[in-house]
């Protein structure tokens, strides 16, 4: 893979079409969506034949005859005898429910996932409780269950205080690998600076030791070879047991330690000083001395805890807030619903995946999983069905990692000429007035309905710590006329904050169309400057590098700041515009005053 990868589609068509090899992916995280605000009462209610579409952040799944169609497809030779059994069973427990649904359009998908995985590589799937035993089925069905690793307790959330339960406060991600021989790097979180106190004792050089105490220096059993000879005066065939060094030992010793006799290793530790002989102990005792990086190791509950913050030695972090929840109001959110902290991706990707190894997020949303392989030098690939999510991706790089991130990837299934234009409107009018706005740098309207002919806008400056819209109408259809130009220019006549309206077609525009949006005025910035009021763009003019007429841009979406405790943080392009950048290679010269 010489480039990263962001392909929009349906990750079923991608995975199925070639183009990521098999074999060829370390580590696979997936969020897919699932319902977790309407819990039993829907998922389990039976539906009926009508076509439900989903759009961006809907994430309902709805059993209807095209769901009946795949099932019976998936059971009759679709899927590997032992996923398709499973299958049929979970349809006899199940029925024709929205949860059933749900298995139908996951279970092709893992399958899939399983393919790409490299021998050594592993999977997180992370869901809610309510489904989460059901796919830990699936999973075991496709995976093994002898490679099921652990299933993890993730806090996603403060609180929640239902009535008739204890709240639900926690996701579940199921950890499985391809094989036994796979790849897994521990992960220590310090311990708590009252063990430190309790266990460990500075010493002159400033160095924090431990004295083990007791007998770990010998292993049961007299071998008769060097491990069971006497040293420094100690036997320990007399008592049936052979010198076995302790791996903390061993870690604190220089390379070559690891080529010397097992009694030159115990002369060479007892000189550096990691082994005592104390008059009076049975045994002599191996020393530890707190190194950076010593702790726990992770355990399979990650649990921010609010209000720990310095209980934890030599950090001033919380316990677990390297993953902590987002909050309502926290400085990463981007205002995708179902997005997950960088650092909970981060320590996925550090445990999982080797050192510049693969990445892939099948359901990759708002492009966490890809932000948090870039932070950590991962190559990755990202895929999503919504071309929301993909703009989005696009911007928050850019915005996070800078310009130079565009050429690390190549974007797939993007239209890149009229005829794929023509394509996307085909497909999805939706998406392709998503992509068109898109086209303008604009922020696209997140919901299909009640745009009141508004399908995004283009924020910039005028003036000192001011932003005004530019109202973006997107026209995918042959029909065009005069009309629609008088009518974006009621829309920003009648919205607060908006100056210009500009008008993107996918057929050419009509004379009438043109001549309409000439008698319409212009807008004068702050400097000056003026811009025809009401513009139009066909996407041909779009593709081939034409830029609506605006004052300074302010970029989509997001604004990149450093992030606390593991590297940048996020925020909402449109919450404080105040405080976002602009695009600065597009100030003319007379606005360099800005702030």
């Amino acid at each position: 893979m010489d480039k990263n990868q962001l392909h929009y589609g349906d990750n079923l068509e991608v995975l199925q079409g070639g183009e990521i090899a098999p074999n060829s992916v370390d580590l696979v995280y997936l969020d897919p969506p699932f319902n977790s605000n309407r819990v039993y009462n829907v998922i389990f209610n039976k539906k009926g034949d009508a076509e439900a579409q989903v759009q961006a952040f809907d994430d309902t799944w709805t059993w209807t005859t095209a769901t009946d169609e795949h099932y019976e497809y998936l059971i009759s030779g679709g899927l590997p005898s032992k996923a398709a059994d499973l299958l049929a069973a979970m349809r006899d427990l199940l029925g024709t429910s929205n949860l059933m649904a749900y298995l139908v359009v996951m279970t092709p998908r893992l399958v899939e996932l399983h393919r790409v995985l490299k021998p050594t590589g592993s999977i997180y799937l992370h869901c809610d409780p309510t489904a989460s035993h059901y796919l830990k089925i699936v999973m075991d069905s496709i995976f093994d269950q002898k490679n099921f690793k652990n299933e993890i307790i993730w806090r996603r959330t403060g609180a929640h205080s239902p009535r008739t339960s204890f709240g639900p406060i926690h996701d579940v991600i199921l950890f499985y690998t391809k094989s036994p021989n796979y790849y897994f790097n521990v992960i220590r979180r310090p311990y708590s600076r009252n063990h430190v106190a309790a266990r460990y004792r500075q010493q002159p050089d400033g160095q924090l030791k431990f004295t083990s105490g007791g007998n770990v220096l010998t292993g049961a059993g007299s071998g008769g070879g060097e491990s069971s000879q006497p040293w420094k005066g100690f036997n320990p065939a007399a008592k049936n047991r052979h010198w076995a060094i302790p791996g903390f030992v061993s870690e604190q010793m220089p390379p070559e330690f690891a080529n010397l006799s097992v009694l030159e290793k115990l002369d060479a530790a007892f000189e550096a000083g990691l082994i005592e002989i104390i008059p009076g102990r049975a045994w002599p005792e191996p020393v530890r001395y707190l190194r950076p990086g010593d702790g726990n190791p992770v355990g399979d509950i990650w649990c921010y805890e609010p209000g720990t913050e310095g209980v934890l030695h030599g950090t001033e972090l919380a316990i677990d807030e390297d993953v902590a929840y987002l909050g309502p109001t926290s400085p990463e959110r981007l205002g995708y619903p179902t997005q997950k902290p960088v650092g909970l991706l981060e320590r996925i990707i550090n445990a999982s995946c080797p050192p510049g190894g693969v990445v892939l997020d099948p359901f990759c949303g708002c492009g966490t999983t890809l932000d948090a392989a870039i932070n950590l030098n991962r190559r990755w690939i990202g895929i999503d069905v919504t071309y929301l999510s993909i703009d989005l991706i696009r911007n928050r790089l850019r915005e996070t990692h800078g310009a130079a991130v565009d050429e690390t990837y190549d974007v797939r299934g993007v239209p890149a000429d009229l005829e794929g234009a023509h394509d996307l409107f085909n497909r999805s009018p939706f998406d392709f007035e998503r992509w068109a706005v898109s086209l303008v740098r604009g922020t696209p309207n997140a919901k299909q309905v009640g745009d009141k002919g508004k399908d995004g806008v283009i924020l910039f400056v005028t003036g000192k710590k001011t932003r005004a819209e530019a109202i973006v109408s997107v026209k995918g259809g042959k029909q065009l006329m005069p009309a629609m130009v008088r009518d974006l220019g009621g829309v920003v006549a009648r919205r607060n904050k908006a100056e210009i309206g500009v008008l993107i077609t996918l057929h050419t525009a009509t004379k009438g169309m043109r001549q309409e949006a000439q008698t319409a005025g212009t807008y004068t910035d702050w400097v000056g400057n003026t811009y025809p009021k009401i513009q139009i763009y066909s996407v041909e003019e779009l593709l081939k590098g034409a830029k609506p007429k605006t004052p300074p841009v302010v970029p989509p979406y997001t604004s990149a700041q450093k992030r606390v405790t593991t590297g940048v943080q996020l925020t909402f392009g449109m919450d404080d515009p105040e405080d976002l950048p602009v695009e600065t290679d597009i100030i003319p010269e007379n606005v360099a005053e800005l702030d």
